[in-house]
């Protein structure tokens, strides 16, 4: 009867550590996800959130001290000035914000009649976008500055070098006035945001 028992005993042992023969193979699904935001960032011509450049324009007058015929003639596709940077910003249709102030005589003086010390002109900016065109956003200063420009590009910007381009062209006075001497000064505002 021992032996029973022992072999009995032995027999629900082998059962317990025995594998599991009844496994079926299994399967599963992971889910991987992320996001991006919506950004733009200054890739050349600042850091961050921030660009700076300038526009050295040169002489203003001609000899009689009108303004200069080169730089009233000239246009978007012939700027008087311009300079680039290299904007990048992940959305479709980044929206751009654009005005600028006069470009004055710094420090302001009062100008006697038939002389000036403010200069109207367009500023400019040309956006390369990825769809190999490009996209013209302009703001015309004057007397009573009007709202700024704003306009969403009809594509993503570009991803290459210098994708936007900062002009100002077309400059203009009243008819004969002459130049006040001195310095003269103008800012060109742009905001770029993601849509």
């Amino acid at each position: 009867m021992k032996k029973t028992i022992l072999l009995g005993a032995a027999a629900l042992l082998g059962l317990a550590i025995a594998p599991a023969a009844m496994a079926q193979t299994v399967t599963g699904t992971v889910n991987v996800t992320g996001s991006v935001a919506a950004k733009c960032v200054v890739i050349t011509g600042g850091s961050g959130g921030t660009f700076s450049g300038s526009i050295p324009l040169g002489e203003l007058a001609q000899a009689d001290g009108t303004l200069s015929t080169t730089l009233a003639g000239s246009t978007n596709a012939s700027p008087g000035g311009s300079t680039q940077f290299r904007v990048n910003c992940n959305s479709a249709a980044p929206k751009v914000t654009l005005s600028s102030t006069r470009l004055s005589l710094t420090p302001s003086a009062a100008a006697p009649t038939g002389y000036t010390g403010d200069i109207d002109y367009t500023a400019a900016l040309d956006a390369a976008l990825a769809n190999s065109t490009t996209q013209t956003v302009s703001y015309v200063t004057a007397a009573a500055l009007p709202a700024a420009t704003v306009q969403s590009l009809s594509s993503s910007l570009a991803n290459s070098a210098g994708n936007l381009t900062v002009k100002a062209y077309a400059l203009n006075t009243a008819s004969g006035a002459l130049l006040m001497a001195g310095n003269y000064q103008s800012t060109i505002s742009i905001t770029i945001e993601p849509s």
